[in-house]
């Protein structure tokens, strides 16, 4: 199922944009894991398959020794939730740049005259006031493990270190299988808590 025209176009702008997922699989008991997953979205008329163009893919990277990859195995069903932090985006910007300043003695003051104690109570304070929810869509769909060997493996390969740079020594690992999930239908819930599912 491709999602253009079946999807409104905030959830497909959310599933574009994100940068994490979090992926949820079950044994074949029904024990339930969840991980936070890079992730690239792959429309149908993108994917490297032409038999998979009738289709919209979430694809991921995972290693073969983990509870995840075992679960896919067994038990393909996989549920993905995409969280729309729009404020929180901006407030990590600023959190990430507090982040790689050495934290100066409690007397001192940084370079731009603040101290960083002040810096960061400023974050807080604003994270706490911020409205942080705006939407949650969670896609249901059937995962399935690409071989390693393959052609298509060394594609998403490319294209998830192309999106995501910074995680390139796990992408680029031995133990790294790529994982496809077709989208098969969503739920998508507002801050109003208005829920509207699409199949």
């Amino acid at each position: 199922m491709s999602l253009v025209g079946k999807f409104p176009d905030h959830l497909i702008d959310l599933i574009k944009t994100s940068k994490y997922v979090h992926v949820a699989t079950a044994s074949k008991d029904g024990m339930p894991s969840v991980s936070l997953m890079n992730y690239i979205y792959v429309p149908s008329s993108k994917t490297y398959i032409s038999s998979d163009r009738s289709s919209d893919y979430i694809i991921f990277a995972t290693l073969d020794n983990t509870e995840k990859y075992a679960n896919i195995l067994v038990n393909p069903m996989v549920s993905l939730l995409f969280h729309d932090w729009v404020t929180a985006k901006n407030l990590s910007v600023r959190k990430h740049s507090v982040s790689q300043t050495p934290t100066p003695e409690p007397s001192h003051a940084t370079t731009t005259g603040v101290p960083e104690s002040s810096k960061l109570l400023n974050l807080l304070q604003e994270l706490n006031q911020a409205e942080l929810f705006q939407m949650s869509a969670t896609i249901r769909g059937h995962g399935t493990i690409i071989d390693p060997s393959s052609d298509e493996s060394k594609h998403y390969k490319d294209l998830l270190l192309r999106a995501n740079p910074d995680a390139h020594v796990f992408i680029q690992s031995d133990k790294t299988v790529i994982v496809k999930v077709k989208i098969e239908s969503a739920k998508v819930t507002d801050n109003e808590n208005n829920t509207s599912i699409y199949k």
